[in-house]
C-alpha cells in the first residue's frame, strides 16, 4: 500500500452493525473489508423509525396483504436519513460509504457518498419473489429511491455487469460513477494452495458428493438439484447431495443429506463446512434467481467446480470452462446431472475445472483483492486531493 492518507469513513446502513448474519453476513464482511484495506470506520448501524404512521401502515398491509415495501415507503427512507444525518455530526469522517441504497438515498451532505450493493431495484423487479408483484405505489418509490441513491453517490459498486447494466439501462447516471467489484468468498479459515490440490486428488472416486447451500429451497433450485442427484445415482454413479441452510420441504430419499443452517460464526460450524467444502465435487447453484452467489466464491476457495444457472450476475462470479459450468436458467436436473458426469468421466478435465476454481479464488473471488480495488478506486475519487484527505 502506498502512504496516500485515505479517508475517514462513515459506514452507514439499515442494519445492526453488531448483527454478523445481516445480509448474509455481507454488512459486517464488507466493513472489515475495508478495514482490511486500510480505512478508519465509524460504524453508524440504525433501525426502523418507529412513529405511529409507520405502525399504521403495518397494520394496514397486513390486512390487506398488499405486495407493498415498507423499507421503499419515503416516511421510512427519510426517517433513516434523518438517523443518519443527526449521528454524522458527531462523527469525524470524510466519506459515507454504505452497504445498500436506502441508507443514503436522502443524504444531503457535501461528503463523498459510496455504496456497494448487488443489484438495482430495477434487477429486483419480478425477478426474486419478494420483489414480484410490487403495487404501482413500490415501484414509483422504489425507482425514484434508486435514482436518488445514484444522484447523489460519488461511486456506486456493484458485483457484476449485469447489475451495473441494469443501472445503465434503466436509470439517469454518468456510467463512470459505476464499478464492478465482486464479492469475495466468506471462508474465515481458507486452506492454502497446497492443502486445496491435494485435497482435490483425494475426493472420493466411488461416491460423488454434490453440494447445495441456499436459504430459499424454491428460488435457489433445490428441486433441481434433488433430480440432479436422483439422475446420477439412477445412471449408476453413487451421488450425495450435501444441503446446507434451508431444509427441504418434504421427506427426500437417504442419498439427501440434510444439515440445516451452519454458523460460521461458530468454530464447529466452520469445521463442518470445511469439511462439506473439501469432500463435495461439485457445488451446485440452479437457481432462478441470483444477484451474484457468495457461496460460488466459498466453493472456489476449496477448489470446488460450481455448476449454475447462467442467471443475474452469475456469470461475473462462474466463469463458464474456467470455475465450473453455466447452463441455461431452467435447465433441468437430468441436464445438469449429464453436464456433471461428462465431466468425472475425463480426470483431467475435472482437476482443470477445480484448479481453476481455486485460482478465480486466489485472484479474484477473496475480500483482499476486493479491498485492494475499492481503495484505488476511491482514492482515485479526486486525484488532485492525492495524499489529502477527500472531502477536507
Amino acid at each position: 500500500m502506498t502512504d496516500v492518507k485515505l479517508p475517514r469513513i462513515a459506514y452507514v446502513t439499515t442494519y445492526d452493525e453488531r448483527d454478523l448474519h445481516a445480509w448474509s453476513g455481507v454488512v459486517h464482511t464488507i466493513a472489515g473489508c475495508l478495514v482490511n484495506a486500510g480505512f478508519e470506520l465509524d460504524m453508524i448501524g440504525m433501525s426502523e423509525p418507529a412513529t405511529l404512521r409507520t405502525k399504521a401502515m403495518k397494520l394496514a398491509w397486513r390486512a390487506v396483504g398488499a405486495r407493498l415495501l415498507r423499507d421503499r415507503e419515503p416516511l421510512v427512507t427519510k426517517g433513516f436519513a434523518a438517523q443518519a444525518m443527526r449521528r454524522l455530526k458527531s462523527v469525524d469522517h470524510d466519506l459515507i460509504f454504505s452497504p445498500g441504497t436506502i441508507a443514503i438515498a436522502h443524504l444531503k451532505t457535501p461528503k463523498p457518498i459510496v455504496y456497494w450493493t448487488d443489484s438495482t431495484f430495477d434487477g429486483m423487479v419480478d425477478y426474486y419473489p419478494a420483489f414480484t408483484g410490487l403495487s404501482r405505489r413500490t415501484l414509483r418509490n422504489g425507482h425514484a429511491l434508486e435514482q436518488s441513491a445514484l444522484d447523489r453517490c460519488s461511486l456506486a459498486l456493484f458485483p457484476s455487469q449485469w447489475a451495473v447494466n441494469s443501472a445503465i439501462e434503466n436509470y439517469r447516471v454518468d456510467p463512470s460513477k459505476l464499478q464492478v467489484v465482486p464479492f469475495g468468498s466468506n471462508v474465515a479459515d481458507p486452506p492454502s494452495h497446497d492443502e486445496v490440490l491435494t485435497a482435490i486428488d483425494l475426493r472420493e472416486p466411488e461416491l460423488c458428493q454434490l453440494l447445495w447451500v441456499g436459504a430459499e429451497w424454491e428460488r435457489k433450485g433445490g428441486e433441481v438439484a434433488f433430480a440432479t442427484a436422483e439422475a446420477m445415482n439412477r445412471a449408476g454413479v453413487r451421488t450425495d447431495l450435501q444441503v446446507i441452510g434451508a431444509r427441504p420441504p418434504r421427506p427426500l430419499p437417504s442419498f439427501v443429506k440434510v444439515h440445516g443452517f451452519v454458523s460460521r460464526h461458530d468454530p464447529a460450524g466452520r469445521r463442518q463446512l470445511a469439511d462439506l467444502y473439501t469432500r463435495a465435487h461439485f457445488a451446485l447453484g440452479p437457481s432462478d434467481a441470483e444477484t451474484f452467489g457468495v457461496a460460488f466464491a466459498d466453493a472456489c476457495c476449496y477448489g470446488v467446480p460450481v455448476l449454475a444457472a447462467d442467471t443475474g450476475g452469475v456469470g461475473d462470479n462462474v466463469r463458464d470452462g474456467v470455475n465450473g459450468r453455466l447452463f441455461p436458467q431452467g435447465a433441468s436436473g437430468q441436464a445438469c446431472a449429464r453436464m456433471a458426469l461428462d465431466i468425472l468421466k475425463d480426470p483431467n478435465e475435472y482437476r482443470r475445472l477445480a484448479s481453476g476454481a481455486r485460482n478465480e479464488y486466489e485472484t479474484r473471488l477473496n475480500w483482499g483483492s476486493a479491498g485492494a480495488l475499492v481503495r484505488q478506486l476511491i482514492t482515485e475519487l479526486n486525484p488532485s486531493t492525492s495524499g489529502s484527505t477527500l472531502g477536507s
